[in-house]
């Protein structure tokens, strides 16, 4: 799958839930970086702060290696990693962050990832379903 089928694919099961999204091609790799709708609600989507919590999905077609990376309010971890867990493949919690909201309150941001290498393309369906259900607050 090459990086205009990347992107495709992205728009069709996950593209109206994005925000702010942008995709490039960097380095033989396909990204898609956005928002969380969760971060993007709480810390807003147009400051320094958000700008350094981005998440995002990469692929790298030579090697068919998919990256996830949603960075979310941890009020939403276990909605947001019950969802991704659903997809066929690991899911581990990376980092945590804090960061101020607009309000002056810090809010703790947590990281959660996927990466694979060898994705066919079911899984590679599946797992995008999967951040569709994390990016969706309504999917519990």
């Amino acid at each position: 799958m090459d990086c205009a089928r990347f992107f495709e694919a992205v728009d069709e099961l996950v593209g109206d839930r994005l925000v702010r999204s942008r995709q490039t091609q960097t380095g033989g790799q396909c990204v898609v970086d956005f928002f969380h709708p969760s971060t993007a609600a709480r810390l807003g989507d147009d400051s320094l702060v958000t700008a350094f919590n981005r998440s995002g999905i990469v692929w790298a077609p030579p090697a068919r290696r998919l990256g996830v990376q949603l960075r979310v309010p941890e009020a939403d971890e276990t909605r947001v990693r019950a969802a991704l867990e659903r997809g066929p493949f690991p899911v581990d919690r990376t980092d945590h962050r804090g960061a101020s909201a607009p309000d002056g309150e810090m809010v703790m941001l947590v990281h959660y990832a996927v990466r694979e290498t060898d994705v066919d393309d079911d899984d590679f369906r599946a797992t995008l379903a999967a951040v569709a259900a994390a990016l969706d607050p309504a999917d519990a």
